[in-house]
């Protein structure tokens, strides 16, 4: 065995050698025939160029010649039809990412905020005060009402407060400190009938303390 080794490497060797040699024969052959079609190819090409001008000199119709091509050109124009629709699917797939962002952010944009004027309309809607709505409720009853009558029919007329009896008799109370009510007891019941005055109510006395509507109040008999 180690005395074949050489052999065979010796021979793979002189093979390599043997094929260089070849390749290198056939390289040479082929630069030698692209040179002598080169000169062809140029010769043509000068002699495709007198013979148009020659024409033109006699005045003789042209007809449609195809142009020579050569192979660069070729190349060139096949690129083109590439190029192009790299060019257009370049541009597709970007109007497809801009349409998709602009989805986003319209998906995610908040809600439009109410004009400021709307909300200093709201700022300036307050309740009307219990102890006016009161007033104006006894002076237009023809007859004296007892505490728990115009908290039913306050009630009515406005829902959305929390009107108790409790509450309804202490500001009728504060009224009537203040001489915008005047009350009547007939056994245990109290009424309460409205006082108009021409002078503006504020200017009278307050005996009795501001209270709010959801803030506990004490019973009177």
């Amino acid at each position: 065995m180690t005395a074949q080794e050489p052999t065979l490497k010796s021979q793979y060797a002189e093979k390599v050698t043997a094929d260089l040699a070849l390749n290198t024969a056939e390289q040479e052959r082929i630069r030698k025939e692209i040179a002598s079609l080169q000169e062809n190819l140029t010769g043509l090409e000068q002699d495709h160029e007198l013979l148009v001008g020659m024409r033109a000199a006699i005045g003789d119709t042209p007809t449609a010649v195809p142009a020579p091509r050569t192979g660069k050109k070729t190349a060139t124009s096949a690129r083109k039809p590439a190029a192009a629709k790299s060019a257009t699917t370049a541009d597709t797939k970007k109007a497809t990412a801009k349409k998709a962002t602009a989805v986003k952010a319209v998906a995610k944009k908040p809600a439009a905020k109410k004009p400021v004027a709307e909300k200093a309309a709201a700022a300036k809607e307050k309740p009307v005060p219990l102890t006016e709505l009161i007033h104006q409720h006894l002076s237009g009853q023809a007859e004296p009402k007892t505490a728990r009558e115009i908290a039913q029919a306050l009630t009515t007329a406005h829902p959305d407060r929390n009107l108790s009896d409790n509450l309804v008799r202490t500001t009728t109370e504060r009224l009537v400190a203040r001489s915008m009510a005047e009350r009547a007891k007939q056994g245990s019941t109290v009424y309460y009938t409205a006082i108009q005055h021409n002078t503006p109510a504020a200017e009278a006395p307050a005996a009795v303390p501001a209270q709010t509507e959801n803030a506990p109040v004490a019973t009177t008999a």
